[in-house]
């Protein structure tokens, strides 16, 4: 009989390990390599999420403001005394025109945002901060627009049909110089104008759109607060880098 050798146990537990340590190594390197890559894809989605929130808080402003300039020029028509006419001025054309004839939506693109929302994109951003306000973004774009819409039905249902019975409407749209372009001198400056008298159904007329005008003005305010923050969390993170 042969005698049996002993194992090397010492050489085998080495060897066993050796294999270990390389395939957990392995594993440790595609994780790097995953994590690098997350970390390139999130900063490739903040600077795309960072124009489209500067592109929209350009867009947004004027709106505000033109929504405010209408608040205001509801209140200017109602403090006309019944029975008097509004003055025909440049000024309170203005004011007929923005209260009667036109309102501004707001219609921001899905751009990056849809990215983040339909894509990987909530799972690239690490900021939660960042990542509820954008979550909570088509949620408070929707109330606005949801009140664009009844001012858009108002002004088709009701305040331009009220407007056209009363007066004609060209010098108020004159007032704007991309519809002016082509309107004959005689209907947008019209020597004789009728006047436009203030009467009870004028007066409900501006009081309605004036309650729809600050429920926008309602909606738009966190809109606004909420793009500030998110491009403040948005420089923070550019700023730290992958």
């Amino acid at each position: 009989m042969t005698d049996s050798q002993p194992l090397p146990w010492k050489r085998l537990f080495a060897e066993a390990t050796a294999i270990v340590l390389s395939i957990l190594l392995a594993f440790a390197i595609d994780a790097w390599w995953e994590d690098r890559a997350d970390r390139r894809a999130e900063q490739l989605l903040l600077l795309r999420l960072k124009a489209d929130f500067v592109d929209i808080r350009s867009a947004l402003l004027p709106i505000e403001d033109e929504h405010r300039e209408t608040s205001a020029a509801c209140v200017a028509l109602m403090s006309i005394p019944e029975g008097e006419a509004v003055p025909s001025t440049p000024e309170y054309d203005r004011m007929v025109a923005l209260v009667f004839l036109t309102s501004r939506t707001f219609n921001p693109g899905a751009g990056a945002v849809a990215a983040f929302l339909n894509g990987e994109g909530a799972r690239l951003v690490d900021n939660q901060q960042l990542a509820d306000l954008l979550l909570a973004w088509p949620g408070i774009v929707e109330d606005l627009q949801e009140e664009d819409g009844f001012l858009q039905e108002g002004l088709a249902d009701r305040w331009i049909p009220f407007l056209k019975s009363k007066v004609n409407i060209g010098p108020y749209l004159a007032v704007y110089p991309e519809i002016n372009v082509g309107i004959p001198g005689h209907v947008g400056q019209p020597k004789n104008r009728a006047p436009l008298m203030v009467d009870a159904e004028l007066v409900n007329n501006v009081l309605d759109r004036y309650k729809y005008q600050q429920i926008v003005l309602r909606d738009i305010g966190p809109i606004v607060d909420s793009i500030d923050k998110i491009l403040t969390l948005l420089d923070n993170d550019i700023a730290t880098g992958p």
